[in-house]
């Protein structure tokens, strides 16, 4: 910990998320701050990948030296959750009386978030700390799904397992965008298995080629898997009551 953070009384990356989000103390205001910080960080994940963030290209970017970024960001950890908290961008404004349309705006809106930031899908499964933009997006899924008929944990449970199946969706998604390659090959493979009966479901799906699916994008997956989910939901809710 450096001593600025002493100073601010900041001494985990839970409080420097929550310290982002108080405001600024009265007095000049200073050339660089925190959030200065994270949206360079952001601007060159965006245009150049994660792996192009360190405190020597934010410090390029930012015209000024590593060791005062450090200053405002104690390590290269905290500065993804504070990524991964700031370019989650506000939380989206959902119905109230309609659970089903407001669950479908809250998965369309996390996944247009990961749409404009495909690097926060390499940092799923790293990021431990929730800040207050993650907070909020919580607090609007729960409060999307106030009609419906289900205890507040397994409202929880429901935004869990949507935000599980947008992020299968989007790793594919834009692991097929940065590797066409990939996409080929699936390609090829399917092709190669049409006649092999060691893969008879492949060999149907690649024989049906010209089906009524045909067309399915994997937005139209995404789609009819989030259907299948809140069908799911709905009937369990039904029974409930």
């Amino acid at each position: 910990m450096n001593e600025n953070m002493a100073e601010e009384g900041v001494s985990t990356v839970f409080d420097l998320l929550w310290a982002a989000d108080r405001g600024r103390k009265r007095g000049p205001k200073p050339r660089l701050t925190r959030e200065a910080v994270v949206a360079a960080a952001i601007d060159v994940a965006d245009r150049e990948g994660l792996e192009a963030v360190t405190m020597q290209r934010l410090a390029r970017a930012l015209n000024s030296k590593p060791m005062t970024l450090y200053r405002h960001v104690p390590s290269k950890e905290a500065l993804t959750e504070l990524m991964w908290d700031a370019a989650l961008g506000a939380a989206p404004l959902l119905p109230d009386d309609d659970w089903r349309q407001a669950l479908k705006g809250w998965a369309a809106a996390s996944f247009e978030s990961l749409e404009r930031h495909p690097w926060m899908i390499e940092l799923v499964g790293s990021i431990r700390s929730v800040g207050p933009g993650w907070t909020a997006w919580l607090e609007a899924g729960l409060a999307g799904m106030r009609a419906l008929k289900l205890g507040t944990g397994e409202k929880l449970a429901v935004l869990t397992l949507i935000d599980g199946h947008l992020r299968s969706a989007a790793r594919l998604r834009f692991g097929i965008k940065a590797s066409p390659e990939w996409a080929a090959d699936f390609g090829h493979m399917v092709q190669r298995v049409s006649a092999d009966a060691s893969f008879p479901m492949l060999a149907a799906l690649a024989r049906n080629a010209n089906g009524p699916d045909e067309d399915m994008s994997l937005g139209d997956m995404f789609t009819f898997g989030l259907d299948r989910i809140l069908d799911g939901v709905g009937a369990f809710a039904e029974r409930r009551a």
